[in-house]
């Protein structure tokens, strides 16, 4: 019985630190200096990303010249926009 519970405890370390392991190399792979760019520079960055949660977000699409931010969510441009004068 202790042989299976020693046998047990050793599996589980020995699985924590591979993800340890991983999420270190991860870490490394990302640029030191740099923000987060949008896409991981290698597949074990992106996994470290995912498993830490670290996701990036896209930024707000730049506003129009007549639009001030405060009008941001009045101004409609959807499918059901239409031009001032517009009488369709």
């Amino acid at each position: 019985m202790f042989t299976i519970l020693l046998f047990a405890v050793a599996t589980a370390m020995v699985v924590v630190l591979v993800l340890l392991a991983v999420v270190v190399v991860g870490i490394r792979q990302e640029p030191p200096t740099a923000e987060l760019s949008s896409q991981a520079p290698a597949r074990t960055a992106a996994l470290v990303r995912r498993l830490l949660g670290l996701y990036v977000r896209k930024p707000d699409p730049p506003l129009l010249p007549d639009e001030q931010p405060g009008e941001l969510y009045l101004t409609t441009r959807g499918p059901g926009h239409r031009a001032e004068g517009d009488t369709r």
